[in-house]
């Protein structure tokens, strides 16, 4: 929708799913996921302590450094 120039902003697509911004901009982060992470979240075999929540909130850029938080 961004790329598309389809909205304008992440506040606007909040608005038109009629959720809060906060929520929009946790699941765009989950886009820049290690690609073991996304397919550990979608096979549900993510480690016991790790929440997707989590992995929402400012995930680290670079994936290696994502992969140790799994550790």
């Amino acid at each position: 929708m961004l790329e598309s120039g389809e909205v304008s902003s992440l506040r606007e697509i909040a608005r038109g799913e009629k959720v809060d911004d906060s929520y929009v901009s946790r699941m765009v982060n989950l886009t820049n996921l290690a690609p073991d992470i996304v397919a550990a979240i979608l096979a549900e075999t993510l480690p016991g302590h790790i929440t997707l929540f989590e992995l929402a909130v400012d995930p680290p850029a670079l994936w290696a450094v994502q992969m140790e938080a799994l550790l």
